[in-house]
């Protein structure tokens, strides 16, 4: 019993240092982890005889220059720059004054409509300007013989009670003739619709002869000396930029600068942007085309590199790239800004002395992944 509790007793004593090493070394042996939660992946060793036999082939790291993002947009007329010109009563068109592309001035002629309805209106307001009229002269003739006492302060109210309610009929059907924005015709029954602003007739959709109901849409007159885009982006672009950025349309020869991006997308997953065109080229109103978006670079951001697009590898929910050193290649994590099929701009730990691994890297990834 007692050399039983003597060999416990010794095996305690020689197990506790010996863990406590253990434990030791295997928190110095822990390497760091990313921000981004992935664990570093350990260097290959390759001479290079053995990488010319797996293919491997490096290319250079260059800065990244502006980055420019392709974007569709369409030419359109900012807000305010057009107005539509419709019927403002059932009618037909007598004669067209102006055609498509035209330039008018504001209140020049654009269409001749004769309408049955337009000589009812200018009746009902002739009568109203009558009875307004004799309302005055009713109000001035109580006035007076309230003024001498012969009838009391009471008839004179209701007198004049009635000329104002007249006197509001009239101008209220001068108003809602005014409103309709026909000028005299050559009788009664007809009128002269005219431009409500200078600009340029970028749609006709009147033929003489044609029976129009109200409302129905015949002229369409726009200021074309100020063109906006109208840019459809996906939802990653749209976090990119902001107001103020650049937009070129190189085909055009044409220059925009931002307005404003939303920060919503559509049903389609799309974001919208409004550009100003500041240099209009060979632009032309309603024109789909594709623009180049060059976003502001941030002074306070990392520096941007530009490597192949086939030096990416993705392990580990991260994108590495190969990185060239002595005794083979180093992974190094980086964050993928954009890419196409022949390029990728990232940001990492890089710099334009280095050479990352272009070709063959179906041949290091599995000594990565038995590594690991």
């Amino acid at each position: 019993m007692g050399s039983a509790c003597c060999r416990f007793f010794l095996e305690q004593v020689m197990i506790r240092p010996l863990t406590g090493a253990l434990l030791l070394c295997a928190t110095q042996l822990t390497p760091p982890t990313f921000a981004q939660g992935s664990v570093p992946l350990p260097a290959i060793t390759l001479d290079a005889p053995q990488q010319a036999a797996l293919g491997v082939r490096t290319s250079p790291v260059l800065p990244a220059g502006q980055q420019q993002l392709l974007a569709s947009a369409t030419v359109t007329v900012p807000p305010g720059q057009e107005v539509t010109v419709a019927a403002p009563m059932a009618g037909v068109i007598a004669r067209l004054d102006t055609g498509l592309g035209d330039s008018v001035r504001a209140g020049a002629p654009l269409a001749l409509l004769g309408s049955p309805q337009l000589a009812d209106a200018r009746r009902q307001l002739r009568e109203a300007e009558l009875e307004a009229r004799n309302a005055q002269a009713a109000l001035q003739r109580d006035q007076a013989m309230h003024d001498e006492g012969i009838i009391p302060a009471a008839r004179l109210q209701v007198t004049r009670n009635r000329q104002q309610a007249a006197e509001a009929h009239w101008q209220a059907q001068r108003s809602a003739l005014q409103a309709s924005g026909l000028g005299s015709g050559s009788d009664y029954a007809s009128g002269q619709l005219v431009a409500p602003r200078a600009g340029t007739v970028v749609d006709v959709q009147a033929s003489v002869g044609q029976r129009v109901e109200a409302g129905t849409v015949l002229f369409r007159i726009a200021d074309l000396r100020q063109l906006q885009l109208d840019i459809t982006l996906s939802g990653e672009k749209a976090t990119r930029l902001r107001a103020g950025d650049a937009v070129s349309v190189p085909s055009h020869e044409a220059r925009a600068v931002l307005l404003g991006v939303s920060r919503s997308l559509d049903a389609s997953q799309q974001a919208r942007a409004r550009a100003r065109v500041t240099v209009p080229g060979r632009l032309q109103a309603g024109e789909a085309l594709q623009v180049q978006l060059h976003p502001a670079t941030d002074p306070k951001a990392a520096a941007a590199w530009q490597v192949p697009a086939r030096a990416l590898l993705q392990m580990q929910g991260q994108s590495w790239v190969l990185v060239a050193t002595a005794t083979g290649y180093a992974p190094t994590a980086v964050q993928v800004l954009s890419s196409n099929d022949d390029s990728a701009t990232v940001q990492g730990p890089l710099n334009a002395q280095q050479r990352v691994a272009s070709t063959g890297l179906a041949a290091l990834r599995p000594l990565l992944q038995k590594a690991d």
